[in-house]
């Protein structure tokens, strides 16, 4: 018997036995086929939230709810800095190796937290705006984020934004990314109050400007169309809001009204000119180290190109 011929019987058995084990795997897979069916039908629905398009849809949809939908709920000067809540839930996609939110998928919630209170905030000068055929677009110019912990595979939380301040450009948005029901107080039947761990993951910044094509549009006008600002008294003179006041108005307005902030009144009560005011002056303190970065460009020293630099690398997608 000649070499060859061994090789080939043995190859032909090798074969025969691995032709066996495939044709039982085989006659398996229309179980295996219905298990990993259900297992990509569960994956893709834990993931419905970064689905192509679903950003999308949930962008248009807030615009859909508080400019039809909830086009007659219009605010008063009471809900100027009034938060407005976003619930979410943190999918398997966003996760990265560390098994918590990726930072990077903050800023497409913020999209949607952002775009709820501007709706909320402006559709009365929108419409307004639209009867006189003038255009309006909301520009975001810039974001922040400070990340304080972590958000875990398909925990819950809640966006709570709010208008921050203004000046006479931009318009100043504070976003949070808390435990869902964090903070609450409760009273159980033996008058023991319990208040539960107000949590913080994260606090945003973001930076708007007005614009009706490319002339800037006052924040000030906006929001006194919107039914924001009461009518500002005769005492206050005519002047525009400054991108940082001076220490001797910051001290003149604030002190007068100190008592009737945020922090000490909350939401309730009436909300003058003055009021409002003190709490626009004492939050533009906060903005001012956003407003420092504008002289980030000047640190651009080239790129990866230049001689003695790292190099230069392409991404694999």
């Amino acid at each position: 018997m000649s070499a060859l011929s061994v090789f080939t019987g043995t190859l032909g058995a090798q074969l025969s036995s691995k032709l066996g084990f495939v044709v039982q795997i085989a006659s398996k897979l229309p179980g295996l086929k219905k298990v990993a069916v259900g297992v990509l039908l569960v994956v893709t629905l834990m993931n419905f939230k970064n689905w192509p398009l679903v950003w999308h849809g949930r962008f248009y949809y807030s615009l859909y709810d508080h400019l039809f939908r909830r086009k007659k709920q219009l605010p008063s000067p009471s809900h100027i800095f009034a938060p407005i809540s976003w619930i979410s839930r943190s999918s398997w996609y966003e996760c990265d190796l560390n098994l918590h939110k990726s930072n990077s998928t903050y800023f497409s919630d913020l999209d949607i937290a952002r775009t709820h209170l501007i709706a909320a905030l402006i559709k009365k000068s929108l419409a307004i705006r639209q009867k006189q055929k003038q255009s309006l677009y909301v520009a975001l110019a810039g974001t922040q984020c400070l990340f304080r912990r972590e958000i875990k595979p398909f925990e819950k939380y809640e966006v709570v934004t709010r208008l921050l301040t203004w000046d006479a450009k931009w318009v100043w948005v504070v976003s949070h990314f808390v435990k869902v029901g964090g903070g609450k107080t409760t009273t159980d039947k033996d008058g023991k109050t319990t208040t539960t761990e107000r949590k913080i993951y994260a606090t945003a910044l973001s930076k708007y400007v007005f614009k009706n094509g490319r002339i800037t549009v006052a924040p000030e006008e906006i929001l006194r169309e919107s039914g924001l600002l009461p009518e500002r008294p005769t005492t206050a003179g005519d002047s525009k809001p400054t991108a940082i006041p001076s220490e001797s108005d910051k001290k003149a307005i604030v002190a007068e009204y100190l008592q009737s902030t945020l922090k000490v009144d909350g939401f309730e009560g009436e909300w003058t000119w003055e009021r409002i005011e003190s709490e626009r002056v004492r939050a533009l303190e906060v903005t001012k180290h956003m407003l420092a970065m504008d002289t980030l460009d000047d640190e651009y020293v080239g790129t990866g190109r230049e001689k003695g630099a790292l190099g230069v690398f392409r991404s694999l997608a």
